[in-house]
């Protein structure tokens, strides 16, 4: 079977090829193009060639893992987190390209929980802006987030920011446990890659309890209560400090 040719445009004003059919791959997509005695056509289509071999998503993991004392830090902010306010957080891994190695940093975030008539509070959400001014030689390399005692999986939202921001998503679950959940994802141009603790993480045994202050100076909590408890009780927050996007980043630690 004769093998139908195969074309790039690479500019506006690309001559079209003298052959009878031919396949042209375009900004706008593939095309099945004909000339004719009697008509010329450029039709999209999603049949490809079918010469071509098959290929498939496939990844090659090269990350340097972390050490088993920085997620036990981590962790333990986390269990700090829920322990006081119920609600999610977050924290930020930068790599430092000159000493190659890991950095917590954490954002300035606010986290969201709803509160019943009997003081019992469900994480809702949290939410927080990537830090713009990092240390020289920095990069952000990945971002661990935590669903309280829910379990660990990556929510709908969770995977639409994933879309646009890739790196390393690692989510923590049942946080209240003594042994919390882990769910790992590697997100590329837009798809995910699902791993195994193992690929990213040395080990884990406890949570650290020696939680820098700082850390949780960063967050704020919005306490959201049901409509009929008086409008002075609908919304709070935990600390005097007002949440703004932007600003300090609760230093970075290298644990």
């Amino acid at each position: 079977m004769t093998k139908i040719p195969l074309y790039l445009k690479t500019s506006p004003d690309m001559p079209r090829p003298e052959d009878s059919e031919f396949y042209l791959l375009s900004k706008s997509g593939l095309f099945f193009c004909r000339t004719h005695p009697w008509f010329q056509s450029d039709t999209p289509t999603k049949k490809t060639p079918y010469w071509l071999a098959e290929h498939q998503s496939r990844l090659v993991l090269n990350y340097p893992r972390m050490r088993r004392t920085m997620l036990e830090y981590i962790v333990g902010f986390f269990r700090r987190v829920y322990d006081k306010h119920g609600s999610e957080s977050i924290v930020l891994m930068l790599w430092d390209m000159e000493k190659q190695r890991y950095r917590i940093c954490v954002p300035k975030q606010e986290a969201t929980v709803w509160e019943n008539s009997y003081g019992s509070r469900s994480a809702m959400d949290v939410t927080y802006e990537v830090p713009t001014k990092l240390p020289p030689k920095h990069i952000i390399a990945m971002s661990i987030h935590c669903h309280g005692d829910h379990g660990a999986y990556s929510s709908w939202t969770d995977e639409a920011d994933e879309l646009h921001r890739d790196g390393i998503h690692a989510v923590v679950g049942h946080i209240d446990r003594r042994q919390p959940s882990f769910h790992l994802a590697l997100a590329v141009d837009g798809h995910r890659f699902q791993l195994d603790f193992e690929h990213v993480f040395e080990g884990y045994e406890k949570p650290r309890r020696d939680i820098p202050s700082q850390w949780m100076n960063q967050l704020t909590v919005k306490v959201k209560r049901p409509m009929w408890m008086s409008s002075s009780d609908s919304y709070k927050t935990t600390n005097q400090n007002t949440y703004k996007y932007g600003g300090y980043y609760g230093g970075y630690e290298g644990v």
